[in-house]
Formats: structure tokens, sequence, C-alpha cells
């Protein structure tokens, strides 16, 4: 079953940018999203299966221990907040695409003006 992870850092101010720089170079030939809000940075990505995870890890946990100086802790020895799910169910076009306000069913109804 596929999955979606998300890995949540919080760089300190001072390294926010080279972490990020740091983050595009290790990923730039993989299939992910990188995203930015406020002061934290997120990586998204979709796998076939869990144990596509375990073939990840190895890496992460090396590029983690290489860069941890630049992030802050969300706990005692936690740089990270990763989640993994079970996707239960995709977009109907198979994937991630920008969304177009006006092609929504409800955006050309006009019980919704």
């Amino acid at each position: 079953m596929k999955t979606l992870s998300m890995i949540k850092f919080k760089p300190k101010p001072e390294y926010f940018d080279d972490y990020l720089v740091a983050l595009k170079k290790a990923l730039k030939d993989h299939e992910h999203y990188i995203l930015t809000r406020d002061e934290e940075v997120f990586q998204i990505w979709v796998s076939e299966g869990i144990d596509d995870l375990a073939d990840f890890q190895d890496a992460g946990l090396t590029f983690l221990d290489e860069h941890r100086h630049m992030l802050q802790e969300y706990s005692k020895d936690s740089h990270s907040i990763p989640t993994t799910a079970f996707i239960e169910q995709e977009p109907a076009s198979g994937g991630l695409k920008s969304f177009e306000w006006s092609e929504s069913p409800k955006f050309n109804d006009p019980k919704y003006f």
C-alpha cells in the first residue's frame, strides 16, 4: 500500500537558507516536495510501500546527523518530527497537481454563489 511521509524540521535562524540548500541538493534527483512555512521546512514524498521507506531511512539519518547542528530541537534529542501514513485515497488524476478553482463543480454552480 502506498505511503505518504512527511518530516518537519526547524532550522536555526542563522542556518535556515543553508539547510534548505543542503536539503534540496541532497534530494535533487528524487520525487518529493520541499515546503517552507514560517521557520519550518517540510519534506514530503509518496512511496509505493513501506519497504521503500526502509531503503531511504539510512540515507535520511546520515543527512540528519551531518546537518543536526543547523537544526533546533523539538524536544530532547529530537531534531525532526517524522510522520508516515497509508494513502487511502488519491486524487482522481492519479497524483498531486495544482488545483484550479474554475474546474471545481462548486465554482460553476449558482447555488454556491
